[in-house]
């Protein structure tokens, strides 16, 4: 029997629950190498409700389907760079997940290639992810794209309560 193939597409507002599902497992996965922030049950949603008002103008998410069910995404944002830095139009890679079971079939590279084409279709100075320290594969990832280390964050917790933040 021949396996299905992974198809790729431009994400739409209807498609946004389905997505926030998904993001849920990238979210648990990165709490598992680092991510230093506490999400509640609302948190998927928000995210989704992020996308909302800006989904094919200023964000962009692609779909990886296989079987018509949903196995991958990438979200991406444009964000204007203030003008003492130049003011221009920079490419952000907010998010990429691909559930196990469509790993090491391209389609990871495949969902970076459709937003690495519409970012220069839009014209941006450049690209940026921000990866974990301990995601050592996403980094290998990035930088096998032809991406190159900028930037070294720092952060120290000084509340494990959210509510001390809100």
């Amino acid at each position: 029997m021949e396996e299905a193939t992974v198809t790729l597409r431009e994400a739409e507002i209807a498609d946004l629950p389905a997505i926030s599902q998904l993001w849920l497992h990238y979210i648990e996965f990165h709490r598992q190498v680092g991510l230093a922030f506490a999400i509640d049950e609302n948190s998927a949603s928000a995210w989704a409700a992020g996308f909302e008002r800006t989904l094919g103008r200023f964000s962009f998410i692609w779909l990886a389907e296989k079987d018509g069910v949903l196995v991958g995404f990438l979200a991406g944002r444009i964000k204007r760079i203030p003008s003492y830095l130049g003011g221009v139009s920079v490419g952000e890679i907010a998010d990429l997940w691909v559930e196990e079971e469509a790993r090491g079939r391209g389609t990871a590279s495949g969902l970076c290639a459709l937003a690495l084409e519409k970012m220069r279709e839009l014209k941006v100075h450049s690209v940026e992810v921000q990866v974990l320290s301990e995601n050592t594969h996403a980094q290998a990832f990035w930088l096998s794209r032809g991406f190159t280390t900028e930037l070294v964050q720092f952060r120290q917790t000084l509340s494990q309560d959210p509510a001390d933040n809100a």
